[in-house]
């Protein structure tokens, strides 16, 4: 039996057959990363950054744990603009 070795752009690529929910899975990874980035910075505990962030402590340690079931595209945006990140989108034609 022969292994091919197969190089892929990011993890979802790999794991994940489907090219919508593929979309939405790297699109939330990247929200959940930047609001890890944003609460490793503050300083803050979970329970004061959850306050600034405008959710609940469950809510953000979903996030920290990498909890991507748990967590909509709408709710990730919501905490980082409340934490005065904002988002913006860039939409690219598929090849």
């Amino acid at each position: 039996m022969t292994l091919k070795m197969q190089a892929f752009d990011n993890v979802w690529d790999a794991l994940e057959p489907d090219p919508i929910i593929r979309a939405n899975l790297k699109l939330r990874s990247e929200l959940m990363l930047e609001i890890t980035k944003w609460f490793d910075a503050s300083g803050y505990t979970q329970k004061e950054a959850a306050v600034v962030l405008g959710t609940t402590q469950p809510r953000l340690n979903d996030v920290l744990k990498g909890k991507i079931e748990r967590c909509t595209i709408d709710r990730l945006i919501n905490m980082l603009e409340s934490a005065g990140q904002h988002v913006t989108f860039t939409l690219a034609k598929a090849a």
